[in-house]
């Protein structure tokens, strides 16, 4: 696919976004098509082309607003590679049958993309958990019986300090911190405890062979467990403390077993790196205002994980289109990659 005559080539674009997912297409196309069995009928849509069709929902309110706008912009339609606008059924036929392990997959060859260009993607990395709300009324508590997976969960705190609670789903997600890029994620209810998620998200993050260096994440992530577990990984951890029931946490702001940590806890290297955690809020804000996050138009706890796992490829593909270009500098950009 050729660059539009009008753009230069350091410059970002819907054009060099398609271009990015191109070439990818031998490594892309084998999962995709895996979700389609081989049999007599009449052939379906081609998957990229749907793929690159749903990462521009995430610059709609919906998959009818998708639609509506590929049928209104021949130019975005051509760059998909589609001949005609499937229907809003067949592109939620297509999520569905995708699903969220081999968006998953994908996710995991961007990241193997971005290494080639930055060797130190995900040396420095933090941990951050959003809450998004669901599409289903929350029947004043009791279980919705149109989106039954969905749960109350803690959100976070008004200007008076009240706990604000929020019926949906949450993502956590580990970011890297120089570029400010989602490494990987875990879709649960909204009361799930990300504590208890860390460690398989960090067992995420090594399968993907990333050279883990620091990680930062929040207090409530600080557990003896999750302290040894990123050490035994071969990464500092930078945790904030949770005094619980510690009369001594609560009044030194450290505690005995702060002896195993690699970084001295509160020390100026420490200091630096947990405000490197503000990245992860800054990915997570991204997500929601720029990638479509919170236009979740789905149900389900599957489903949920499949769109919420597009959008966070959608932002992987930003950076890797950024890198393409070497232009290190736009890897944390959105906007301009969706003109």
């Amino acid at each position: 696919m050729q660059v539009s005559d009008s753009q230069s080539p350091q410059n970002p674009s819907i054009e060099q976004l398609m271009v990015t997912l191109e070439s990818l297409r031998s490594e892309i196309k084998p999962v995709l098509d895996e979700a389609y069995c081989q049999r007599l009928g009449r052939p379906p849509y081609d998957a990229l082309a749907m793929l690159k069709a749903l990462f521009y929902r995430t610059r709609t309110q919906s998959l009818r607003q998708l639609c509506q706008e590929l049928r209104s912009n021949p130019r975005l339609l051509g760059l998909t590679g589609l001949s005609k606008v499937p229907s809003h059924q067949t592109f939620s036929n297509f999520v569905t049958r995708i699903g969220e392990e081999r968006l998953r997959r994908i996710s995991g060859l961007v990241v193997g993309e971005l290494r080639k260009y930055w060797p130190d993607f995900g040396e420095i990395m933090s941990v951050d958990g959003t809450v998004v709300k669901a599409y289903a009324r929350n029947n004043r508590g009791i279980r919705s019986t149109t989106d039954p997976d969905a749960r109350f969960g803690y959100k976070e705190h008004n200007p008076s300090g009240k706990p604000i609670f929020e019926f949906g789903y949450r993502l956590t997600i580990a970011t890297d911190d120089r570029y400010e890029v989602p490494i990987t994620g875990v879709t649960t209810p909204a009361n799930a405890n990300e504590g208890r998620l860390y460690p398989g998200i960090l067992r995420q993050v090594k399968n993907l062979g990333l050279p883990l260096g620091v990680v930062v994440a929040d207090a409530q992530y600080d557990s003896r467990k999750n302290l040894w577990l990123t050490i035994a990984y071969g990464a500092k951890p930078v945790i904030q403390l949770n005094p619980r029931a510690s009369k001594m946490a609560k009044l030194t702001g450290t505690r005995r077993s702060d002896a195993i940590l690699p970084i001295r806890r509160n020390s100026p290297e420490w200091k630096r790196y947990a405000a490197m955690r503000s990245a992860s809020e800054r990915v997570n804000s991204a997500l929601k205002d720029h990638v479509g996050l919170k236009t979740l138009k789905t149900r389900r706890l599957q489903r949920v994980a499949a769109f919420f796992w597009a959008c966070m490829l959608t932002k992987q593909l930003f950076a890797l289109s950024a890198a393409r270009l070497g232009r290190n500098d736009l890897s944390r950009s959105v906007l301009p990659w969706c003109y």
